[in-house]
């Protein structure tokens, strides 16, 4: 996010946080250096209380990290300015909490939680009981400000999150899509492929009217065909012609009965 000067100055202005709160703070920033590890060990103290934090801070590692960004943003409460330096590191909150997972309800919490440590902190050091209001009236308008931050960079990073899965998503449909349109047009090809095989197979089916005697069949135009021509044109069947044992003897039998066949034997 590039938050610019004009920027930083109307969110100050939403919040009323002027040059003299920026004083008012910078003023304490002595006797808060000074209480500054008490701070960040009653803060950590609050925070292992719920069990969400808990998680983190059992690990030491983590624990240290903590510690010491804690002590850097408390300090930075104090410095007199909210900069680009300032934004940054407060724009660098969002982001680091979004991607660890800590829900909004527990950062807003710990805010709550540091924002009463360190008002007990301005009881036992300010005397002057106007100064002591105005000044942890200047604290919770800077808390505001640096809630406005890290909310915009948290909402950020999530909403990135989301148009990066939903491309994701949309990627993953649209690969579906292809391989569905490519599947379906392969099956129009079969679907093609078989509605030609089934145009080309001709099937007798059924009552065919036959001649009893000359075995001839009646087409649909009323005319007489052989068999054979029939049945051709209407299957993919062919036929050989030959002659079975009995009409072969038959045919024989016809033969020697011929005229010719008697002269032959006489000579």
């Amino acid at each position: 996010m590039q938050i610019t000067d004009l920027e930083i100055l109307r969110r100050r202005g939403f919040l009323q946080l002027t040059a003299d709160d920026d004083a008012l703070l910078n003023r304490c920033r002595e006797f808060i250096g000074a209480e500054l590890d008490q701070i960040v060990t009653d803060y950590l103290a609050a925070q292992a209380g719920f069990e969400e934090m808990a998680a983190f801070l059992r690990d030491e590692g983590v624990l240290r990290r903590l510690r010491s960004a804690e002590r850097r943003y408390v300090l930075g409460l104090f410095c007199g300015h909210t900069g680009h330096s300032y934004v940054t590191d407060r724009l660098r909150i969002g982001l680091v909490h979004r991607r660890v997972g800590i829900a909004p309800q527990l950062y807003l919490a710990a805010v709550k939680t540091l924002k009463d440590i360190i008002n007990r902190v301005f009881e036992r050091h300010i005397a002057d009981h106007e100064r002591l209001h105005r000044t942890a009236l200047a604290l919770e308008k800077l808390i505001y400000f640096d809630i406005t931050l890290v909310f915009d960079s948290y909402l950020r990073s999530l909403l990135s999150e989301i148009d990066q899965a939903r491309s994701s998503a949309e990627s993953y449909a649209l690969s579906l899509e292809l391989q569905v349109a490519e599947r379906t047009e392969q099956l129009e090809e079969k679907v093609v492929q078989l509605e030609r095989a089934l145009a080309a197979v001709k099937r007798l089916e059924g009552v065919i009217p036959i001649c009893g005697v000359c075995k001839k069949i009646r087409n649909d135009k009323e005319s007489w065909q052989q068999l054979e021509q029939y049945i051709s044109e209407h299957s993919q069947a062919l036929f050989s012609h030959g002659l079975c044992p009995e009409c072969y003897q038959r045919q024989m039998r016809a033969l020697e009965g011929l005229p010719g066949d008697e002269e032959d034997k006489t000579s």
